[in-house]
């Protein structure tokens, strides 16, 4: 078989090994996503509050406010974590991706440094999702103090 061939054969094969991570890419750009749209209502929900605070002279309100207050800054905390290390798991995948490339086309063997990096970037994404898992807690736990639905009877 010509030599051309062949390299284009093993190209071929590296390109079949770099699709799965590109999937993983896709699957974090989707949690960042829901990252991204958890901040958000966090961040719109702080801003309400503290317009509220602002205008209130009730003491006792203002206590409540800012008690809900600090617990949407432990949960946008979390969210901020689980966002950035979901954003270097993907940095991680790239490299995964390129270091394949890199490795056929210069003829290295990159074998530990892409299995390093591969595994760096799952174990970010753990991090990043048990984060996200605190901050779902966090709110649950916020709503069951009756923070956030203190009109609302449990029991009905």
């Amino acid at each position: 078989m010509n030599s051309e061939v062949i390299n284009i054969l093993t190209m071929a094969k590296v390109i079949q090994t770099a699709v799965a991570p590109v999937f993983l890419i896709t699957g974090i750009a989707a949690t960042l996503g829901v990252l991204s749209n958890r901040l958000a209502r966090i961040t719109d929900r702080a801003r309400q509050l503290e317009r509220k605070l602002k205008v209130s002279i009730d003491e006792d309100f203002n206590k409540s406010l800012t008690t809900e207050l600090r617990a949407l800054l432990k949960r946008s905390r979390c969210i901020h974590i689980a966002f950035s290390l979901s954003v270097l798991s993907a940095l991680l995948v790239c490299a995964v991706v390129m270091c394949l490339f890199l490795s056929h086309i210069q003829s290295i063997n990159l074998s530990v440094t892409i299995a390093s990096c591969f595994v760096a970037a799952m174990a970010l994404l753990i991090c990043g999702f048990l984060s996200l898992l605190c901050e779902v807690f966090l709110a649950t736990r916020s709503m069951r103090r009756g923070m956030i639905f203190a009109d609302i009877d449990i029991n009905d």
